[in-house]
């Protein structure tokens, strides 16, 4: 099966999903964790890749990136990944596939202009940004959110990392309580389907303009019901 085109270029919005090869439990302690955001944070600065959202689960992860400069998303995926796959199998002493095979992206739409209220519906970056953030939450791991370690939702609550930029759009004081209210169950569909899909992720209208610009218009044919453990 021949590879979907990433659509890359700066100053697009990528979703990033990778998962452990046959869904194995990849990130076994806080130190693995903690490593691979290190990891995550020293090339986002090096290759100017700024984080918008990330959640680190045992056994995948989700980001939201946007590249500064040509390239350099694959630039900083390539790095992590491989730095992280040597420090996994020199902790544990194994060998072999870790990951389930290259790291999927999902260009996406940021908002319609004039779209300033986080709560209009018709943000894709701000569901998407809800999305990974509550990630945890909806995977029963944590009661709220902003408890799980991992997520980016805490580090905006408690600071205690520097890993992420400055959102498109302000994030009120009410921006906690928004990402812990279940997304609707057509918001959660549209993101599934794009992930399935490997799609752009937007309206309509945008998404055909997009997907025919970097030669990814079979990533908006149907392909069935999506998956719920994304």
């Amino acid at each position: 099966m021949p590879r979907i085109p990433r659509g890359e270029t700066a100053g697009g919005i990528y979703h990033i999903i990778n998962r452990g090869n046959m869904r194995m439990q990849v990130f076994d302690d806080m130190e693995d964790y903690e490593y691979f955001l290190k990891l995550l944070e020293k090339a986002s600065k090096r290759e100017k890749v700024e984080v918008h959202a990330y959640c680190l689960m045992p056994n995948h992860f989700h980001l939201l990136l946007v590249p500064q400069e040509p390239n350099s998303l694959s630039k900083l995926m390539q790095w992590v990944m491989t730095s992280h796959v040597r420090y996994y199998h020199k902790k544990n002493k194994t060998s072999g596939h870790i990951w389930q095979g290259r790291y999927k992206s999902f260009i996406v739409e940021q908002h319609p202009k004039g779209i300033s209220s986080l709560r209009s519906g018709q943000s894709y970056y701000i569901t998407l940004l809800r999305y990974i953030e509550a990630n945890a939450r909806r995977a029963k791991l944590v009661k709220s959110a902003e408890d799980w370690d991992y997520g980016s939702l805490m580090e905006r609550v408690h600071k205690h990392r520097t890993i992420l930029s400055e959102p498109y759009m302000a994030l009120d004081d009410e921006w906690v309580t928004y990402v812990n209210t279940p997304l609707q169950k057509g918001e959660l569909h549209t993101i599934r389907n794009s992930v399935n899909r490997q799609a752009p992720l937007g309206n309509e209208k945008w998404q055909v303009e997009t997907a025919t610009k970097y030669g990814m218009l079979s990533t908006l044919n149907q392909r069935g019901r999506p998956r719920k453990d994304v």
